[in-house]
């Protein structure tokens, strides 16, 4: 019995050896996802946007200027008009840097950011506390 216990502890000890010798086989590396730029042309900005099936928020071009001039018009939908109580307003936006529009005023103060060309988050904050709306957005078209 002793004699078949060392004999598995050397064989044991053999394979561990045998095995440390190998070089270990890793999984290949995932594919990095593509970076989104840094920057969007204020085109990638327009157009219908859409969350959890409401419908689409618009934003469209006020004027014919492209870069700091130019400016962009936010439609809200029936549902968020009522929601945030803007019903038939446009807020005109700036293009702020690469990725972000931000309001003219600031009732109520929004921001439009893309995160990709096509998802993008809405963020407006009125002037009383907890008149906040963070809404996720993806392209409607």
């Amino acid at each position: 019995m002793m004699k078949s216990l060392r004999s598995a502890a050397l064989t044991l000890c053999t394979l561990t050896g045998a095995l440390a010798s190998v070089p270990a086989m890793a999984a290949p590396a995932p594919a990095a996802a593509p970076e989104a730029p840094s920057s969007y042309a204020i085109s990638d900005f327009a157009g219908p946007w859409s969350s959890l099936g409401i419908e689409p928020l618009t934003i469209t071009a006020q004027n014919k200027e492209t870069g700091a001039a130019a400016r962009l018009g936010l439609k809200l939908s029936p549902p968020l008009e009522k929601v945030t109580g803007l019903a038939g307003r446009t807020i005109v936006l700036k293009q702020e840097n690469g990725t972000t529009l931000t309001s003219l005023d600031d009732n109520p103060q929004t921001t439009f950011t893309l995160v990709s060309q096509n998802s993008a988050v809405l963020k407006m904050k009125g002037k009383k506390p907890g008149q906040v709306l963070n809404l996720p957005l993806s392209r409607a078209d």
